[in-house]
This record gives C-alpha cells, structure tokens and sequence, in this order.
C-alpha cells in the first residue's frame, strides 16, 4: 500500500510490483536511484530492454555474489 511507504528512498527498500517484478533500492547517490529488478522470466526481461542499448557486461556487477547470496524472502 502507498501509504506504508517510507517517506524518502533508502538503499534495500524492496518493492514487489503489480505484475510480479521486485526491485530493490541498491544505492541513492547524487539524486540518482539505482535499482535492481527481478523479471518473471527471460521473455518479459527481453520485452523490457528491446529499444535498448546492450552495451556489453559491467564489470562491477559481474563481480557481486551471486543471487543466493541476497535471497531471503523472493
């Protein structure tokens, strides 16, 4: 409910949207929201970055943990 939301966006706020995706708040930095988006499958992810640019693998992610490690209640 809108009105459980904290007042200002923190890192780890989780979010589960009305179509199934999560999204937590990885880092609030110079008025910017990086977040992390989980899709219910590969399909609605691809739908979702078609008019995208790919531009290749980011070097910073690929050295997190792997989703295991974050998992608690997904």
């Amino acid at each position: 409910m809108a009105s459980d939301r904290p007042a200002s966006v923190a890192k780890a706020d989780h979010y589960r949207l009305p179509d199934g995706t999560v999204e937590i708040v990885f880092a609030v930095e110079g008025g910017r929201v990086l977040t992390f988006r989980e899709y219910q499958s590969p399909a609605e992810f691809s739908t979702a970055v078609e008019d995208g640019e790919y531009l290749g693998s980011h070097a910073g992610v690929a050295d997190l943990p792997n989703v295991e490690a974050f998992r608690n209640d997904l």
